[in-house]
């Protein structure tokens, strides 16, 4: 009798272990979860975009070259997230992601507000090669997260939504940070940049619960070690052609976004203020409507069938290269303007199915590891070649519209790789969800 109540209470601590740790993937909750992450996310863009908004006063009060400000606002930062971007990935597979996320977004932003303290060159560049070294273990985790709670029909629209981030971000920045500069200095600018996150951690940290993690094929959770890591990686097709369009499609919008500012200002004669209030418009208002558009119509594109994810996403790439030619070809300052925007609409419908199409093709021990090969590619390649790939290219022909023209069509090879990954997604996904 003592051993039958044992077991009988044995296996209901069990189920309430069970109900305590389990995570709803029904209903609002996940929503809910899928809004704060999004909103961390956007705090990663703020924080990775704040050096552009004040690199003039900056440069005033340090006396530094274009060139050692052009290492502050991009290698310094991507670089760094770079470097980290794999052992985080590895972290992800391993450890509670919620923690994870909660703690990477209040150390860069801590180090960010640490910027209004800079007292020269060199703590700037510490300042942001310790915002990209946090910053690489924010979107792994949590995109691993978003694949826990969403079925893999519903990942481009959830992706669609957790991409909003990057226009929010960078348009919030951009609108907020140059008012905040100019009246009370650009050290007000790092301190007010690095508040949000904080909020946002603690946020996360008592209010979302881990997600159970899918069993992977074969019906176990374990986190492989790192030589099947690399076996699995580098024979999955699909999972390194979307690696491959993500790549070359980051290395576009990098190289484009970049450039699209002082090709305004030196071809379009606008001001540095109108210039700067053209692009926190594409970049909020057109990446942003970009995202929402590639979440709805991939999934009706593609008619819920997973090999069919790249048909939107391959379009918009391909549509890039009229809209940019367009933009530098018109004489009209205000269709160059129009053109800028709907460019910026365009560059912004890839990105969360790139996101989708990997965590499709990985198996779901390896989604954070997947996931930060991916990161590290797009930002070492796509991120911090980009806007030289375009100044090489300018140099050499004379012109910025030109060289801009010319990057553009490295979007026809990136919707290529997109039709080559989804083709090699296995047949299984398109019959049944995942439950």
């Amino acid at each position: 009798m003592d051993d039958e109540v044992k077991s009988d209470t044995s296996k209901r601590l069990k189920q309430a272990d069970s109900a305590l740790n389990s995570v709803p993937t029904r209903g609002a909750y996940r929503w809910y979860v899928l809004f704060v992450l999004t909103a961390i996310f956007t705090v990663h863009y703020i924080d990775r975009t704040v050096m552009s908004v004040v690199i003039e006063p900056i440069k005033e009060e340090f006396g530094l070259s274009d060139s050692a400000l052009g290492l502050l606002s991009g290698l310094a930062h991507s670089g760094a997230l770079s470097l980290f971007a794999l052992p985080m990935g590895w972290l992800t597979d391993r450890t509670n992601r919620v923690r994870m996320v909660s703690s990477v977004v209040m150390i860069w932003s801590g180090i960010t507000a640490l910027g209004a303290l800079a007292t020269g060159y060199w703590s700037l560049l510490l300042m942001r090669m310790g915002v990209g070294a946090a910053e690489a273990g924010g979107p792994p985790a949590s995109v691993s997260i978003i694949g826990d709670l969403f079925e893999r029909r519903e990942l481009p629209t959830a992706m669609g939504v957790y991409y909003l981030a990057m226009g929010l971000g960078t348009g919030l920045i951009f609108l907020v940070g140059g008012y905040v500069a100019e009246f009370f200095g650009w050290r007000a600018v790092f301190l007010i940049a690095g508040i949000p996150g904080f909020l946002l951690g603690m946020l996360l940290l008592f209010t979302v619960r881990e997600p159970r993690r899918r069993s992977t094929g074969d019906g176990t959770k374990k986190a492989p070690d790192l030589r099947e890591v690399v076996k699995a990686l580098s024979t999955n097709k699909g999972l390194l052609f979307i690696i491959l369009a993500g790549t070359s499609a980051s290395l576009a919008q990098a190289a484009l976004l970049t450039w699209m500012g002082p090709f305004m200002i030196r071809v379009r004669d606008l001001s540095l203020g109108e210039a700067g209030l053209v692009m926190a418009v594409a970049a909020a208002g057109g990446k942003t409507l970009g995202s929402l558009l590639a979440g709805v119509m991939t999934r009706v594109m593609a008619r819920d069938r997973v090999r069919q994810f790249f048909r939107f996403p391959a379009l918009m790439l391909l549509l890039s290269l009229p809209a940019c030619w367009l933009m530098v070809g018109v004489d009209s300052v205000a269709l160059s303007i129009l053109f800028a925007i709907l460019l910026s609409v365009i560059l912004g419908c890839w990105s969360g199915q790139v996101t989708a199409i990997v965590m499709t093709a990985s198996p779901s021990s390896m989604r954070g590891t997947a996931t930060s090969t991916y990161w590290l590619m797009a930002n070492l390649v796509g991120v911090g070649l980009g806007p030289l790939v375009i100044g090489i290219i300018s140099d050499l022909a004379g012109s910025l519209g030109a060289a801009m023209a010319i990057a553009t069509v490295i979007n026809v090879f990136a919707a290529l790789f997109f039709y080559l990954a989804c083709r090699n997604l296995s047949e299984e996904e398109d019959v049944a969800p995942v439950a």
